[in-house]
């Protein structure tokens, strides 16, 4: 009786896997959609309310792990790409972040025609960055990203800045493409949109020979220079600067 019992449920469990496989294989394209849509958008839906532990279960989630996947990766980026393509500038930038998870190089036009777009230029950089890495193409979509960005969203603008950074220094990355890439960056980091106290910080952290150095000295400089900084920026760079004068200043490593 038990061994027939376990042949039932073993027939059970083969069967609901063929059957998942064979809606897989014939699912339509809207069908396909509809759950990438559903997987996509559920941790913004669930929001408030899960718990953190599920939260970051939620996150480490995979779409070519679920049941209902084909395997086309292909096709799965070509869909994400065409639901990212929506008036609904929230589920748009849902989906142009997923590019860059699952995207490949075919989605890479529409990403760098967003790079200009307020609402999803930097979700589409950030996922450009992920698909490509820092190519003389992305430097472009970057720098293009970072012409119209603007002050309200400068604090999220230099964090992307800085993983830019990150990436132009990799070993494997041409010296030409990172020598350019530093350079936009830089550009960038001086400019008026550019939030200096997370840049400066955000150097620290990633460069230990920065923070007592006349590469961030002359930085600070530079910010100090454009005489449009709010209160506790000044504060800040000003702070800064004198205690690398102090250091002495003749004594600082280059």
């Amino acid at each position: 009786m038990k061994c027939n019992a376990q042949k039932a449920m073993c027939a059970a469990l083969y069967m609901a896997m063929a059957v998942a496989v064979c809606c897989a294989a014939t699912c339509t394209d809207d069908a396909m959609k509809e759950k990438i849509f559903s997987f996509v958008t559920l941790p913004s839906r669930l929001c408030g309310r899960a718990t953190l532990d599920f939260w970051d279960e939620l996150k480490s989630r995979k779409i070519t792990n679920r049941s209902w996947f084909d395997g086309d990766t292909n096709r799965l980026a070509r869909l994400i790409c065409e639901l990212a393509q929506t008036n609904d500038s929230k589920i748009a930038t849902m989906m142009t972040r997923a590019l860059g998870e699952y995207g490949t190089s075919a989605q890479l036009p529409f990403l760098y025609s967003c790079a200009t777009n307020p609402v999803l230029g930097r979700t589409a950089v950030e996922s450009v960055l992920r698909v490509e890495g820092v190519t003389s193409n992305s430097i472009v979509a970057v720098e293009n990203f970072f012409a119209i960005s603007s002050h309200d969203d400068s604090l999220e603008t230099t964090e992307l800045c800085i993983d830019f950074m990150k990436q132009a220094k990799e070993a494997a990355i041409d010296p030409i493409c990172s020598s350019n890439a530093l350079r936009v960056a830089h550009d960038f980091s001086i400019g008026e949109n550019c939030h200096y106290y997370c840049f400066d910080r955000g150097k620290i952290r990633s460069d230990d020979s920065y923070r007592y150095s006349r590469r961030r000295l002359a930085y600070l400089r530079q910010v100090l220079l454009r005489g449009d900084l709010f209160e506790f920026q000044e504060n800040y760079v000003t702070n800064a600067i004198n205690e690398l004068v102090a250091y002495p200043e003749a004594n600082l490593p280059d």
